[in-house]
């Protein structure tokens, strides 16, 4: 069982990460761009796609002690929900946060959770975000939608069943594959 937690962990997160993070540049072709101009944002675009587009929205923890937070008393044995995606967007923690900013530093995001529950292969997933994103730099132009993105129905994992783009390949070369 823990192996099999251990690949859904580490593939459909990073799947729908990445699916996300491209779509999230495709509304937003002035950061595509910006990105190509200056691949230095690349770990930094890492970590914001990450922020952005975190797949795991939630977890459920039950409190093992009497704790106070925001003004909400907390007991133990309660259960208590953490809503990632949630704290992602927390604007006492983000200076603007709805808008995608590829140099956002510091960024503290809580993609890979925190603490005794933070991700075991935060690192494996920063490297696979980063290096299909690098490929992608050095191959495209553009990207576009080719068709509807269809997300998955979950009300734990923000997936996706289908997003089809289109890719300009860079200067006359062969288009990736869509």
């Amino acid at each position: 069982m823990f192996f099999n937690l251990l690949l859904a962990a580490g593939s459909e997160t990073t799947r729908n990460t990445i699916t996300a993070g491209l779509v999230a540049l495709v509304e937003r072709p002035r950061e595509w761009t910006r990105l190509q101009d200056d691949r230095s944002l690349l770990p930094t675009a890492v970590e914001e796609l990450l922020r952005w587009a975190s797949s795991t929205t939630y977890n459920r923890r039950t409190a093992t002690a009497d704790v106070e937070r925001h003004g909400e008393r907390i007991r133990a044995g309660d259960k208590v929900v953490l809503w990632w995606q949630s704290a992602n967007f927390d604007e006492r923690a983000f200076p603007d946060p709805f808008t995608l900013d590829l140099a956002r530093d510091p960024n503290p995001h809580l993609a890979f959770g925190a603490g005794t529950h933070f991700c075991l292969g935060a690192a494996l997933a920063r490297l696979e975000i980063r290096l299909v994103f690098d490929g992608l730099l050095d191959r495209v132009d553009s990207v576009d939608l080719a068709g509807p993105v269809e997300r998955t129905r979950s009300n734990k994992h923000a997936g996706f069943r289908h997003a089809p783009v289109r890719c300009r390949p860079r200067d006359g070369g062969d288009p990736p594959a869509t």
